[in-house]
């Protein structure tokens, strides 16, 4: 499991794809009702959330390199309202490169960043979050989250709010 690095910035998941500033949701989805998804490497449901899970086997090469997972939260009433990209682990250099690339994308469309909960940093008023967290071996992986707009409405039917599932794996 990973230890937790100290150092956790705020940026979009555009790394990954070039809609994740914009309005629609990453990846060419769309928030809201989910009519079709491409076949996930697990589901599972809690309440009313359906996790799609999409590890390496299941991920676009092209489009999401760096990518060990992407997880879409589904809401019952709401559709899709969440996802979260998880990167494979990085070196140093790799981390580092990556999050400035992320940093500048993200000063250039929203400005400078917020600090967010638990150590966080996010922009778009919070609908945009990213971590980064480090192992015992120093290598890294950084989390980023962009939520959909009637999250909320889901986090309240949900019992709390879904940032709980990927903020497990950050310092209290």
């Amino acid at each position: 499991m990973f230890a937790i690095k100290r150092v956790l910035i705020g940026a979009s998941l555009l790394i990954c794809s070039n809609n994740a500033f914009g309005q629609s949701a990453p990846f060419g989805f769309s928030w809201g009702p989910v009519d079709k998804v491409p076949t996930p490497s697990l589901a599972t449901r809690h309440d009313n959330i359906t996790l799609l899970i999409y590890r390496r086997d299941r991920l676009p090469s092209d489009e999401v390199r760096d990518a060990e997972e992407i997880v879409l939260q589904v809401c019952k009433e709401e559709g899709l309202q969440q996802i979260v990209w998880i990167s494979k682990l990085l070196s140093d250099s790799e981390e580092r490169n990556k999050l400035d690339s992320i940093f500048a994308e993200g000063e250039r469309r929203y400005g400078k960043a917020e600090a967010g909960e638990r150590g966080t940093l996010r922009w778009n008023g919070g609908q945009t979050t990213v971590a980064a967290v480090s192992n015992d071996q120093g290598l890294h992986r950084i989390f980023m989250a962009s939520n959909g707009p009637r999250i909320d409405a889901c986090s309240g039917e949900h019992g709390h709010p879904l940032s709980g599932h990927w903020m497990q794996f950050l310092q209290n």
